[in-house]
C-alpha cells in the first residue's frame, strides 16, 4: 500500500473516530432531554389534572351556595370578610392604615391573611381511596419506603408492623397521585401484571 492510502485511510480512521464521539455526544443530549420533557409533561399532567379537580369543587361549591374567597376558603356567596389583607398588602404602611380605618368604621376587625400557607388538613378533607386498584402496597427497597393504600394499613396492622419490624418506612396513599413519580410507575406496572388477561 503506499503512503499516500495509508495516509488516506488514517485521516478517514480519525474522522469517522471524531463522527462517532460527536453522535454519541448528541444521543446523551438527547436522551436528557427527553427525560427532561417527560418530567415537564408530567407536571403539567399533574397541574392540568389540580385545575380540574379545583374547577370540579368550586362548581360543587357554587351549586351549594357558596364561593370561594380569596384566600382560598368557601364562603356563602357575598359573604367573603371584605376588611382583609394578604400579608404582602399589610406590609405597605399606607395601605395598611387605610384598610384598618375603613374596618374600625365598618365595626370589623381587619383580617390579615397568609396565602403561602397551605391549609390545614383537617379543612381540606381526605380525598377517597383509590379502591379500584388491586395492588395495596409498593416497595421501594432502595430508599426503606413501603407505600400502603391507608384503607389497608387501617385494616391490616399486622402488615403494617411486619413492613415496620423490616425497618421500612411505611406512608400512606389514597390516589396514584399521592405517590412520587417513579412509584407511580412502578404501581401502573403492578396494575398491568395483575390486569386480567
Amino acid at each position: 500500500m503506499s503512503d499516500d492510502t495509508t495516509a488516506a485511510l488514517q485521516a478517514l480512521i480519525k474522522q469517522v473516530e471524531t463522527l462517532t464521539a460527536t453522535v454519541t455526544d448528541q444521543q446523551k443530549r438527547m436522551d436528557s432531554l427527553h427525560d427532561f420533557n417527560g418530567r415537564v409533561l408530567d407536571e403539567k399532567k399533574d397541574m392540568q389534572r389540580q385545575l380540574e379537580q379545583q374547577a370540579a369543587k368550586d362548581a360543587k361549591m357554587a351549586d351549594a351556595g357558596l364561593e370561594r374567597g380569596s384566600d382560598g376558603n368557601y364562603y356563602l356567596k357575598g359573604a367573603e370578610p371584605k376588611h382583609r389583607l394578604t400579608r404582602a398588602e399589610a406590609r405597605d404602611p399606607a395601605t395598611y392604615r387605610a384598610a384598618k380605618e375603613a374596618a374600625a368604621k365598618a365595626g370589623a376587625k381587619l383580617e390579615i391573611v397568609d396565602l403561602d400557607k397551605p391549609a390545614d388538613s383537617h379543612q381540606r378533607g381526605r380525598p377517597e381511596v383509590d379502591t379500584s386498584l388491586t395492588t395495596t402496597l409498593i416497595r421501594d427497597d432502595d430508599q426503606k419506603v413501603a407505600y400502603m393504600r391507608r384503607d389497608v394499613m387501617a385494616s391490616d396492622t399486622r402488615q403494617y408492623r411486619q413492613l415496620r419490624a423490616d425497618g421500612m418506612t411505611v406512608k400512606p396513599w389514597d390516589q396514584p397521585d399521592d405517590l412520587p413519580q417513579h412509584m407511580r410507575t412502578k404501581l401502573a406496572l403492578m396494575e398491568k401484571a395483575n390486569a386480567p388477561d
